[in-house]
Order: structure tokens, then sequence, then C-alpha cells
């Protein structure tokens, strides 16, 4: 069984969208007649926004990509029949366009520091970005800050039916017009931030809670739950890469070969995961990943790398030159890069991934370390796209945070995800969706 989550809805709210659909389009007399048996429709599990280049349908400002999870622990698939729809889900005929909506959203400016950009006036703003608060927005509801934020406006358009992408074997019946090439197996690297930020020791080499970026090590909880969402009845090959200066590049490889079971990813990784040390060569440790990836990972298996980081590089230009020619290689190999701020410049990160087919993550609180990793390894199993353009001219250069509300409509159910910060129990998290411009 799948462990999971809740990405930022509360009962009431799944529950109100659910009898809203209900009471407006059919008649609430339709819930009595489902069974426990009936297959149903209960989480949407967004991974994020995808650069527009990685469109393979439509021109488009970005790609919404998303994962529906259902009461059987399965995700959304074209060719299965559900409860929702009477029918077999079919792209294109009973999951358009029109069935992916989006709240009208506001772009949130991210300053050099990875924070929303605060304002005083649109004078504290860069052009074209109005100054506001979050009453003024409409959020009051949601936990910002009591600060006044530069950001755009904007309504999202989906201008193109979901289409569909799975990495098994043996697609379903009905997909061949929608779903990828089948793969044999899946490769996923790591380049792992492992530094003395982590735990507070980069002053005095003593960990120190009160000085750590993650001193309760939820970047390992995270690693756990990620295996713990892969269907074990798949074919997986691993590589982690940390970047602490233990190799003479200040990165170090945990195996020299691919690990391809989770057994041997607990004994070789997770049991002696190294001690937080030195500084962050992320560029280096992401180009070993690359390059363990393009030239022994499986070359019939889809392949994915992930990078962790809580800083800036502490590199060189010549590294991310290197790190550059390696995502040259790799042409559209999805990067997913998660990033806990540290008051850093961040755009180098944004830039990098805006030239993989992947998705940036920024976020202030380690906790959401752990529900990213989930949300990658459901995502990485299959997932929909669809293309999305916004009415904002946001201007380039800049790194951006959107704050919407997505409805997800099979048949008689809909399912929400709000983007948005969201207080879980003692937690702020933030989903709001990474765009880099």
């Amino acid at each position: 069984m799948r462990l999971r989550f809740e990405f930022g809805m509360t009962q009431y709210i799944k529950f109100a969208s659910l009898l809203l659909v209900c009471a407006s389009l059919w008649g609430c007399d339709t819930v009595a007649e489902l069974t426990f048996q009936d297959e149903q429709i209960i989480e949407a599990v967004p991974l994020g926004l995808v650069q527009p280049a990685c469109s393979t349908q439509k021109p488009a400002d970005a790609v919404f990509r998303f994962s529906v999870l259902t009461s059987f622990d399965h995700a959304l698939m074209p060719g299965v029949r559900y409860s929702a729809l009477e029918d077999y889900l079919t792209p294109g005929k009973n999951f358009k366009a029109s069935h992916i909506s989006f709240a009208d959203g506001w772009f949130f400016v991210v300053n050099t520091g990875a924070e929303d950009a605060v304002c005083e006036s649109e004078q504290d703003c860069i052009e074209g970005a109005s100054c506001l608060s979050p009453d003024e927005m409409g959020l009051a509801q949601y936990y910002y800050p009591p600060h006044k934020f530069c950001v755009f406006p904007t309504t999202i358009t989906v201008n193109s039916d979901p289409a569909f992408t799975h990495y098994r074997t043996n697609p379903q019946t009905g997909n061949a017009l929608v779903s990828s090439q089948s793969r044999d197996g899946r490769s996923f690297a790591f380049a792992l931030d492992n530094s003395a930020s982590l735990d507070g020791s980069q002053e005095t080499g003593i960990p120190d809670a009160s000085l750590a970026t993650d001193p309760w090590q939820y970047r390992k909880v995270g690693l756990n739950l990620f295996m713990d969402a892969l269907d074990a009845s798949q074919r997986y090959e691993f590589s982690a890469h940390f970047a602490n200066g233990i190799g003479t590049n200040g990165v170090y490889d945990a195996s020299e070969s691919w690990m391809r079971t989770k057994a041997v990813w607990n004994s070789t990784v997770m049991e002696s995961y190294p001690s937080p040390s030195g500084y962050s060569p992320i560029w280096e440790a992401a180009s070993a990943a690359l390059q363990k990836l393009i030239e022994t990972g499986n070359a019939g298996y889809a392949k994915s790398l992930i990078v962790f980081t809580d800083g800036e590089p502490n590199e060189s230009d010549t590294a991310y030159e290197n790190f550059k020619r390696y995502l040259a290689m790799a042409s559209t190999m999805p990067i997913y890069w998660l990033e806990l701020t540290s008051k850093q410049p961040t755009k180098e990160y944004g830039d990098a991934v805006a030239s993989a087919c992947g998705v940036h993550y920024l976020f202030d609180n380690p906790v959401f370390m752990s529900k990213i990793m989930q949300k990658i390894a459901i995502n990485s199993e299959s997932h929909w796209d669809v293309d999305i353009a916004f009415s904002a001219n946001l201007p380039s250069g800049h790194l951006y945070k959107l704050a919407t509300t997505a409805v997800i409509q099979v048949g008689k159910t809909a399912v929400a995800f709000e983007a948005q910060r969201l207080n879980e129990e003692t937690d702020t998290i933030d989903y709001r969706l990474v765009l880099s411009k």
C-alpha cells in the first residue's frame, strides 16, 4: 500500500467540491449508487509547472503536470472504467481540456534570496507588478505573512486535452495514441546537498539546530517516502551522489555501480548516510549524477535526475558550464530541483530546470521535502500534461510562485488542489507552483 498524504486539501474542501459537482450537475441521488467496489477519484497530485518547450501538443506558457489517485490506490489512467464516468476513460472524449480548470491566480515575484518580494509601494517592485496585501488579493484565509507583496494577477486557460504518459512495460488497452513509448524500467540519480548548513555545524563543526536548515533530517524522510511510493512490481535502478566535501572534488558517489533494489539502497545509502560537512558543490554532484545516467544507466530505462540543495553552489563558473554540457547531452531528461531556501541567489537553478522537462521547487520548511519526494515518485509512474496560458505579461529574468486553485473533473467527481501557503497541523507549507522566466 502506498503511503498517502494530503496535498494541501482539507476534507471539507474535497467533500464540498464533490457535493457542489453533484448538486449542480447530476443531483445527489447518484452518490447513493456508489459502492465500496467502485473505483472513485479521491485526490489530485500535481507535480508542478514544466517549461513550455517540453509541450508535445500546442504552444504554451507552461505545462501543468499532475496525477490523480483513486480509492483503489491507483493512478488515473486511460482505458480504465471508473464509477464516476460509468464508462472507460478516453482522453479527448470524456476527459478533455474543459475538465481541467483554474481559479484566477497571482504570480508572486521571488527575490534573489528565494523569498517573496515584499514592498511598500509599486516603486519597490519590478516593472508591471502590483503591491498588494493578501487581503487585497483575496487570500486572507491562507497563511501568508502580514506584508504587501509584488504580484501579477492572471487568468489561467487550459489549451489542450490531457495527454497521458506512462512508464510501464504493458500499457493499458486503448492507450497507444496517448501514451509514451513503453519502457522496461526507470533510472533515478540523486544529487544530494549534504553541506554543514543542514545540521548547523558550519560555524563550530558541532551540530546546532538553531543554525540548521534541516535539523530533523526531513531529507532522509523524503528519500524513504520516495522509495515507499514506487510501484514494487516495476524495475528501477538508483544512484546517489552527495555534495559535502568527502570526495576529491567535493562529491561522494555512494555506490560505484547502480543499486537496483530498495534493500541495497537502504544498506548502501540510508544506513551509511554521511554526516553533513563542508560546502555545496552541487553543480559537480549534479554533473556526476547526469554523467552516470548518460553513460551507464540502462539504455531501455526512462531516466530522471533529482537534485536537493539548501544553498547556493560554492563552485566556479566552470562547474556550472560543465553541468550545462551534460544537461545538453541529456536532452529532455526530466530534472526535479528541490531547493530549501536559505536566502541565497536561486535563478541559476531555475535556469537549469528551464532547459529540461522537469520542475523547480522552492520551499522554506524542510517538512515539505518529504511531500515533494512522494509527489515525484507518484508522478514518475504515470502523469497527465495539459498546456496552459497566462494572461499576465511576466518580465523575463525572474522566478515566480503561482497561487491558484486547480480543479480536475472526472465524470461526476471533481478533486481540487490549492496551490497556496497552507497550514497543516503546526506547519505552514508552501504549495505554490514555481515558474522560471
